[in-house]
């Protein structure tokens, strides 16, 4: 990883996520397929995925229960790389787009889907005992991101982890286009055509005819990808960064 050094107040250390009851119990039924919902895709396009909390319990969730088969996580972040690619990479109808329109098509236009319908570390639910019990489980999220390291652990936000690394994540990416300096776009361009380029291998290897074809490179795509859209503070403390 490059480094580099960054300004500004080290950002707010957080917990290990513990999940709520009605969080769990809505991620359960989101990942029998709500999510292939056109009208809750669209509102996890405008949001860029979900907030960070959501965003990794939604992966943390889905590895629970469906350890060998984490595919709505990745077909979801999967697209919205594809869209960062246009975007930050200047391709397709972006290609020649001004600065200021890029940043604005970098910003969530909408809510975070799960925020919106109220849940939140305090939210209930009505879940089996052993089902709440199953979702709350990280082992095998913890398991995912520490065999798939060398796929995701390049790619963390320097800002978001208070480390000496150039790597932002959207939500800094913005923030460091909004000021008059200019920031080596050459490198970030860089960032997100990887994490995409991984990924979609990654997506591919569910294929049957594909199966055994990815990397750890890879899958570990799939945690920087959701750093890269929701910022990494939830992911580093849950899973560290060494």
């Amino acid at each position: 990883m490059q480094h580099a050094s960054h300004n500004g107040p080290a950002p707010q250390r957080h917990t290990a996520l513990t999940l709520s009851d009605g969080e769990v119990d809505f991620l359960w039924w989101f990942i029998q397929g709500s999510i292939m919902d056109a009208d809750i895709r669209s509102r996890l396009y405008d949001h860029w995925g979900m907030c960070p909390r959501h965003a990794l319990a939604f992966f943390v969730v889905e590895a629970a229960f469906r350890p060998h088969l984490v595919h709505g996580s990745t077909i979801l972040y999967n697209a919205l790389m594809r869209n960062a690619v246009h975007l930050v990479g200047g391709h397709g109808p972006y290609r020649f787009a001004p600065e200021v329109l890029v940043r604005h098509k970098l910003c969530p236009t909408g809510p975070c889907h799960m925020c919106k319908l109220g849940y939140g570390p305090y939210s209930a639910g009505n879940a089996p005992p052993e089902r709440l019990a199953q979702g709350r489980d990280f082992t095998n999220a913890r398991m995912f991101a520490g065999e798939n390291r060398t796929g995701w652990q390049p790619h963390v936000c320097g800002q978001c982890a208070a480390v000496d690394s150039p790597v932002l994540c959207r939500a800094h990416l913005v923030e460091a286009m909004q000021r008059e300096k200019p920031i080596p776009m050459q490198f970030h361009r860089s960032t997100v055509e990887c994490i995409s380029r991984h990924l979609a291998k990654f997506e591919r290897a569910f294929r049957w005819d594909s199966r055994g074809t990815d990397t750890d490179e890879d899958r570990g795509a799939l945690i920087a990808a959701i750093g890269w859209c929701g910022g990494w503070r939830e992911i580093v403390a849950t899973f560290g960064i060494g």
